[in-house]
């Protein structure tokens, strides 16, 4: 794929993802605050660098639905051929977001489920299922899936308390 597909492929995608966050009445809700680059220059180049997306998500569990969370969406060069990388801004307190936010997810791996064809609105949606439905085969902190596992009331409350400290408001 040339560098002028891949920078097509990606206009086209945030334009699914621009799309999809302006939809209010679905269970997935996200909202884009940012994108960093020029849409219109970014068809004509084929310089090669990584975009980053700023959004928040807004799960629907019965702890997490009590904030939003600003998260950070870097599309790589090579993208959609490499995954993006996610982080969240907003801390949480959750097995899946390590502890410098980044988030972590069997789709967003090369080797594992990503192909070309996995939008930004599919890597969305796994987000904010996996903050809502744990995995305990794929998590990023080791500690807290512990914790979740063996004592979850103490998981709930420490999840509780940070949403309460920096969790967004969900207007």
């Amino acid at each position: 794929m040339t560098q002028l597909k891949i920078n097509e492929y990606l206009k086209t995608d945030i334009d699914k993802l621009k799309l999809f966050a302006s939809e209010t009445h679905t269970p997935v809700i996200f909202k884009l605050d940012t994108i960093s680059f020029n849409e219109d220059e970014m068809i004509n180049t084929v310089e090669s660098k990584e975009h980053v997306i700023i959004g928040r998500i807004f799960p629907n569990s019965n702890i997490f639905k009590e904030g939003a969370f600003q998260i950070q969406i870097k599309v790589p060069p090579y993208y959609p051929l490499d995954p993006p990388k996610i982080y969240f801004i907003t801390p949480i307190y959750h097995p899946s977001v390590g502890k410098d936010g980044e988030f972590y997810h069997e789709l967003l791996l090369k080797t594992v489920q990503w192909t070309n064809r996995t939008s930004l609105v599919d890597v969305i949606k796994a987000i904010v299922e996996r903050i809502d439905e744990t995995d305990l085969y794929y998590s990023k902190n080791h500690e807290i899936i512990d914790e979740y596992t063996k004592n979850r009331t103490e998981f709930n409350r420490k999840a509780l308390e940070m949403i309460k400290k920096h969790g967004l408001p969900r207007n």
